[in-house]
């Protein structure tokens, strides 16, 4: 296909589809609660309804200036060609997958695309970060850096001011409005920062005239602004500013008795009629801040054929259990301020009484609300040429199936429908880029691993009530989809392209949750407000726990949030800290030294193998971002819970009975990732942090200064490197 009609193909569909209109968001509604330890944190969504105006703009700028940009492009690019290895590197992300459980089954002979792709080129263990977690590996994948060098530490930070848990990659800032005289320019308002650093080699790529296409890579939200092609990921946010809110509705009297639902909401459904319901789907804020905006579904039901008819905005589709209807667009509000969203309903029963759940509301594609795409008429084009498809950051709805909302079908379901799309966008990129990178990160690996890996453990206390026996073999089905899609891209690289297939961790159980913040109190390194300065301490109740504002910071020395270490109270950097500067290292290896190989008596085990104290490992200029200490979690054990939102229980060590079973929030030694290159390469101990240089050495570009990785396919870097 020529380069003309690709460009018109991505082009046309966006200047024929109108204006489109954005929302608006009240960005003072900010609300605590739990991130990635599933989808769950929210934070306020913020807008200009100039941006979908602008987007059009752009794209008829883009037409104008494209044959400009093509010349200029083949110019730059042109110098690089000679000493370039091949002419395409093609990264195919698949999160999560293990070492172990891929070499077991290459072995058994389950895998025969990866054996293939191994016996051609290479197959490694792949040393993750530390920590071992997806945004912090795959900023370190794409920048080449340690995370002292890009400032991802984890999916949580803390505020040094409040010692709340806030989002690590991205904030919401107000940018002041311009004016000329008493005329307010466009501009203002409140707008997202990326607070991930360095520069990623796409960004390199683009500066040497070098394309790219970036589908779908963690922590690219807000989008680069480069040279190229992205679909923002992790942390895009869903329509009403949180980091996914499902919804479930069912009959008065028969909800689900919870003390506490996480990334959700339940709803009664009123009634409207015989067999007939309706349903108020809660929006993005109102922009007086008065509430919700409200979008009405209304449900008419046929119990003797098992089946529902749907309406919501305007659109009418009859359902069957065990189905999802299509992406049904939604919009909230009017005029200039209406958001458009989109989601997708599935029945969860009809006994004892009738349910039905909501997912989150995505951004709609077609009509964003903010930019998701760089260019930002990218995802417009993408939802006019293949249909709407899922934007929100973490799209698979792992609380839902935590709180029991759907079952491990729908869940599976839902996650293989997104992988479906992303493979339509990934193909779709590869059939029309046939020079410079493409890379794609799919998800439902690390997913489907961490909601089903209690199968593979009939003594896992995730396992009880819970079916073991229709899903046993959903991990194995997993790693033999991901074997399939391997082949078929493998299907369309050719001879001067370079494959590599990565990921960012392996993955262990998760049986045992760790609360360093109990265990901090009950060593005397941490108090609550009503502790008493002398005494034994009053026990908190099972299934209750202390918040971040009932902790007594003034007396607090060590404290956690996030999945990745802990934070000594340090004065002059936290406010209320407590600890002198200078005692800040002796304090940590005072603490280092009692965790260490912190007894789980339950069990016969130890639950920590090993603490690393920032200076020890981290070297780069955001070091001080970051935890103090990185802990080392023995395979089985991890952050539990409430630890992970800074909570304090009753309870140091305890079982983990939700369905997310599988972790890999622990000893990164113990945690690796897998690399197959369809090129021999020279390292014998490839890490993620090489990848960057790699992918710039084969397409004939030199390494920034600022990356610490070495190519792995140079026998002089390494050996620097292994």
């Amino acid at each position: 296909m020529s380069p003309a009609i690709d460009f018109l193909q991505h082009i046309v569909p966006i200047l024929v589809a109108g204006p489109v209109v954005l929302g608006i968001f009240n960005a003072n509604a900010l609300v605590a609660v739990p991130a990635y330890i599933g989808p769950g944190a929210g934070f306020a969504l913020g807008g200009s309804f100039l941006f979908a105006l602008a987007g059009i703009l752009l794209a008829f700028v883009a037409v104008l200036v494209w044959p400009i940009r093509v010349v200029i492009r083949s110019l730059r690019g042109r110098g690089r060609l000679k000493n370039a290895k091949v002419r395409r590197v093609v990264v195919l992300g698949l999160d999560g997958l293990d070492p172990l459980i891929t070499r077991k089954m290459m072995d058994e002979g389950q895998l025969p695309n990866l054996i293939r792709l191994k016996d051609e080129g290479g197959f490694r263990p792949l040393g993750t970060t530390w920590p071992a977690m997806s945004p912090v590996g795959w900023s370190t994948f794409a920048t080449g850096v340690d995370p002292s060098g890009h400032n991802i530490f984890d999916f949580l930070s803390r505020d040094k001011v409040t010692h709340l848990p806030v989002l690590s990659s991205t904030r919401l800032s107000e940018k002041p409005a311009k004016k000329i005289g008493p005329i307010t320019l466009p501009g203002g308002g409140h707008r997202f920062e990326l607070l991930k650093r360095s520069k990623p080699f796409w960004k390199t790529c683009a500066e040497a005239g070098v394309e790219s296409s970036i589908l779908r890579i963690p922590i690219t939200f807000p989008p680069d602004k480069f040279g190229g092609k992205m679909l923002s990921a992790m942390c895009v946010p869903d329509l009403r500013g949180t980091q996914g809110t499902f919804s479930h509705y069912t009959e008065p009297g028969k909800k689900a008795e919870t003390s506490r639902t996480t990334g959700g909401v339940r709803m009664d459904l009123e009634p409207d009629g015989q067999d007939r319901w309706t349903a108020k789907l809660l929006g993005p804020d109102k922009p007086d801040g008065t509430g919700s905006m409200e979008a009405v579904i209304m449900v008419s039901i046929d119990e003797q054929a098992k089946q529902a008819t749907f309406t919501l905005a305007g659109q009418t589709f009859m359902l069957r259990p065990d189905e999802y209807s299509e992406w049904i667009p939604v919009g909230f509000g009017s005029g200039t301020q209406k958001a458009h969203g989109i989601c997708k309903i599935r029945i969860t029963g009809f006994e004892p009484g009738f349910s039905f759940y909501v997912s989150p509301l995505h951004i709609d594609p077609r009509r964003p609300a903010m930019p998701i795409s760089n260019p930002p008429h990218y995802a417009m084009a993408l939802s006019r040429l293949q249909g709407r498809f899922a934007t929100l950051g973490l799209a698979e709805d792992t609380w839902a199936l935590n709180e029991r909302v759907i079952d491990e079908q729908a869940f599976l379901d839902q996650a293989y429908a997104i992988h479906e799309e992303r493979k339509i966008q990934f193909f779709h990129a590869l059939d029309r880029q046939p020079e410079g990178v493409v890379s794609v990160v799919f998800d439902a690996t690390d997913r489907i691993q961490h909601m089903f890996f209690r199968y593979l453990d009939p003594a896992h206390p995730a396992n009880e009530g819970k079916d073991t026996e229709i899903h046993k073999d959903a991990i194995f089905d997993l790693y033999r989809k991901a074997d399939e899609l391997v082949g078929e891209t493998l299907d369309r690289v050719g001879k001067n392209d370079a494959l590599l297939v990565v990921s960012d961790h392996g993955f262990k159980q998760f049986q045992r949750g760790v609360n360093l913040n109990s265990w901090f109190r009950e060593n005397g390194y941490l108090f609550l407000k009503t502790d008493p300065e002398e005494g034994p301490l009053s026990v908190i109740p099972v299934g209750e726990r202390s918040e971040v504002g009932d902790i007594d910071w003034p007396r607090t020395r060590a404290y956690t949030n996030g999945l990745a270490g802990y934070y000594v109270n340090v004065k002059g950097r936290e406010k209320d800290g407590c600890v002198d500067p200078a005692q800040a290292l002796a304090l940590k290896k005072e603490i280092n030294d009692k965790l260490r190989g912190l007894p789980d008596p339950a069990k016969d085990s130890e639950a920590i193998t090993e603490l690393w104290a920032s200076e020890e490992i981290y070297h780069g200029p955001y070091r001080e971002n970051g935890p103090d200490v990185i802990v080392g979690y023995k395979p089985g054990y991890r952050t539990d819970w409430d630890a992970a939102v800074g909570a304090v229980s009753g309870t140091v060590i305890s079982d983990n009975t939700r369905s997310w079973s599988g972790d890999h929030c622990m000893d990164p030694r113990q945690v690796p990732g897998v690399l197959f290159t369809s090129l021999p390469f020279a390292s014998t101990r490839p890490n993620l942090v090489d990848m960057a240089p790699s992918v710039l050495d084969l397409l004939g570009l030199a390494a920034p200064g600022h990356m610490t990785g070495r190519s792995i396919f140079r026998e002089d870097e390494a050996e620097v490197a292994s």
